[in-house]
């Protein structure tokens, strides 16, 4: 990824909308993630391991660090994907009720297979070019289903870069917000979403998801190996 794709942009835009599709050995290191462990291997250059639940991942005080969040149980953890060149996935997911309407917060990891370097450059392209499709568009979108509108964004330089977008619907006095985050870590893709129960500002929101992403990556060793 290019230094362009990667630098962080902090203005929020507004204008013109869009209609966007939803969407071993001793080459390698362990590190401690909390309760889980990713293993990062030298030899292809990417993380090989990836276990551990969401309460491994996650702080203890996550509801009290995402605005306009009450309390809410967390769910999910590490599962087999059952899909070519992924190795590994994390899948951990709130809602109130949790078992009710769509999540309130979610997290993914995917751990693509370091060996498979095409699969990663392809995941690694597909992030970036999110990224740029928005950049392209000043991140002014509009969701078709439910309709929302991008009312700020931000290109991410966490991890390898990404992007994120906070929506709001277009339609009724609904104080809502959908918070959305992607970015890719070496062989890792990471996305975050949020949804808020409460009117909250919109750049706050985006910020305490950000701040989350970098916590993430600080969990993992770093690239240069151990």
């Amino acid at each position: 990824m290019t230094e362009a794709e990667q630098a962080p942009e902090r203005e929020g835009r507004r204008g013109r909308s869009r209609v966007l599709p939803l969407i071993g050995g001793a080459a390698a290191a362990a590190v401690l993630v909390a309760g889980g462990v990713f293993v990062w291997d030298r030899a292809t250059g990417g993380y090989t391991s990836l276990t551990g639940d969401c309460e491994d991942l996650l702080p203890d005080d996550l509801p009290d660090r995402l605005p306009g969040t009450g309390d809410f149980d967390l769910r999910g953890g590490a599962a087999d994907p059952g899909e070519d060149g992924v190795l590994r996935l994390v899948h951990c997911e709130a809602a109130v009720p949790v078992d009710g309407g769509p999540a309130d917060f979610s997290l993914q990891a995917v751990l693509y297979d370091p060996e498979e370097r095409e699969g990663v450059r392809r995941m690694q392209a597909m992030v970036a070019e999110g990224q740029l499709e928005r950049e392209a568009d000043d991140f002014e979108l509009e969701y078709s289903n439910p309709p929302m509108r991008a009312v700020e964004w931000r290109s991410l330089s966490v991890g390898d870069g990404g992007y994120a977008t906070v929506s709001r619907g277009q339609e009724g006095e609904d104080p809502e917000l959908w918070t959305s985050l992607e970015y890719s870590v070496a062989n890792v893709r990471v996305s975050l979403f949020h949804q808020t129960a409460e009117p909250v500002e919109p750049l706050d929101s985006l910020e305490a998801l950000e701040a989350l992403a970098e916590e993430l990556v600080e969990r993992l060793p770093e690239l240069a190996g151990e």
